[in-house]
């Protein structure tokens, strides 16, 4: 059974608060509670009206549109919040179906944040929503903030699927568009060994190419994600092999004018590497490659430096800094990482985790590896074929369930870890609010922790 907290604190500014009468910001704030979002509503607009900053009003108002489906309202509200300056961000959080006050001056805006990604979720916004958790950071609330990182990856599993069926439906109505301008996408090099030996080392490969392009503002590199699921509908997942003939017509599904595409040879690593353009279905430069095996690393950086050459790209001094710096330098990471992208790919959650930390064990240093460790989901996690199959509405409140646990599983750990004393007095209206908690689950009980 969940223990009830409630803070002696608590008691005391109820009582202040029926001596002194209901603020408009605390008449919203019970009707909440109540699950009453429309007179909640209300209340937080007459709120606002006299107190336009009073940012945990706005967010409250926001999380409220949230609940009545009214999306639109609550992203343009969520936004205003995270559009001041952090410092003046108080991130006063509501949990439907029960009580929990998140922390204080929050410079990170972190509950807005989360809240502005479930509305544009809800909304269909599947893309909006990615781009607003991609940098979530919350490291008062580790399980929060690692929930949310592993719901990022399930919502972009959902939009690459939803990306690759429209392009595939849209080919067929010939409605493609034209792809943009400096847009990249990498294929995996075809491993033309006898016996498969490249097999683990070209997703891995693929994934240090993009994240190299990735660095450079004037290109827009596809995540690997992208390619993958695309690769899945066209029937080529198993392979995910695209070579010069096919790659056109990939590259204009994807909306990518320049296609990578290459192939890995014994030996020695050997490679070839293409790359070819999607609107002139023609080739643009080609070059060959060679290093061996230990020396992997040098091979990966003249990829990327010949790549960037060949698409006449400036680079800046802090671009071609940060390129220059190897991912990692051990080969058997290199390798646990691509087995780990196989089992992602393949929605083997736990395996991925098991070979991805793996390569951290190999180099603790290898940043690829620790992001796919952290965004990997759970085992828990719904298989690829069911995310695929659900609608927004579904995802959304999948999502919101997960990221739910995870916030009660956080404030029961901060009640039991007694880090209370740090935020204050519980803040109403305008005043300073109290510090932790968060958006968590129904639990019948008020969770405050200080």
């Amino acid at each position: 059974m969940r223990r009830t907290y409630i803070n002696p604190q608590v008691l005391l500014i109820i009582g202040v608060v029926l001596l002194a009468g209901c603020t408009s910001y605390m008449k919203g704030f019970m009707n909440m509670e109540r699950d009453n979002y429309e007179a909640a509503i209300e209340h937080f607009q007459q709120e606002l009206s006299k107190n336009p900053t009073n940012w945990r009003a706005r967010q409250n108002l926001g999380l409220a549109y949230i609940r009545t489906g009214q999306n639109d309202k609550a992203i343009a509200e969520l936004q205003y919040v995270l559009g001041q300056e952090p410092a003046d961000v108080t991130a006063l959080s509501y949990a439907p179906q029960g009580v929990e006050w998140a922390t204080g001056q929050n410079p990170n805006a972190s509950y807005p944040n989360y809240y502005l990604g479930l509305a544009y979720l809800r909304n269909g916004q599947r893309e909006e929503a990615l781009e607003t958790w991609k940098a979530y950071k919350n490291p008062r609330e580790p399980l929060l903030e690692e929930e949310i990182q592993r719901q990022y990856t399930v919502v972009e599993i959902s939009n690459s699927v939803h990306l690759a069926r429209l392009a595939l439906e849209q080919e067929k109505k010939l409605e493609t568009l034209p792809p943009k301008a400096g847009t990249v996408a990498v294929f995996y090099f075809k491993d033309v060994s006898p016996d498969n030996s490249f097999r683990h080392f070209q997703k891995a490969m693929a994934e240090m190419i993009i994240t190299d392009l990735a660095q450079i503002k004037s290109l827009t590199v596809l995540e690997r994600m992208r390619v993958q699921y695309l690769l899945t509908e066209m029937q080529m997942g198993q392979t995910g092999i695209v070579d010069q003939g096919t790659a056109p017509r990939a590259g204009r599904l994807l909306g990518a004018e320049n296609l990578i595409v290459g192939s890995l040879e014994p030996g020695s690593i050997s490679v070839n590497t293409t790359i070819a353009s999607a609107t002139k279905s023609d080739v643009v430069g080609a070059f060959a490659v060679t290093a061996e095996q230990e020396e992997f690393f040098e091979l990966e950086k003249e990829i990327v430096f010949n790549v960037v050459k060949i698409l006449g790209v400036s680079l800046s001094p802090q671009e071609e800094q940060r390129m220059n710096q190897y991912h990692t330098k051990n080969l058997q990471a290199v390798l646990f990482l691509g087995q780990g992208l196989d089992a992602l790919d393949d929605g083997q959650w736990k395996d991925a985790r098991v070979f991805f930390r793996k390569a951290l064990d190999e180099d603790p240093g290898f940043k690829i590896a620790r992001y796919y460790l952290e965004h990997c989901p759970a085992a828990t996690t719904a298989t690829i074929g069911a995310i695929s199959a659900m609608t927004v509405g579904q995802l959304a409140a999948d999502v919101e369930s997960a990221v739910s646990t995870a916030a009660g599983d956080q404030a029961a750990i901060s009640v039991d870890n007694d880090i209370g004393g740090q935020g204050g007095l519980l803040g109403l209206g305008s005043g300073t609010p109290a510090s932790s908690g968060a958006p968590g689950p129904s639990t019948g009980s008020v969770g405050i922790s200080w």
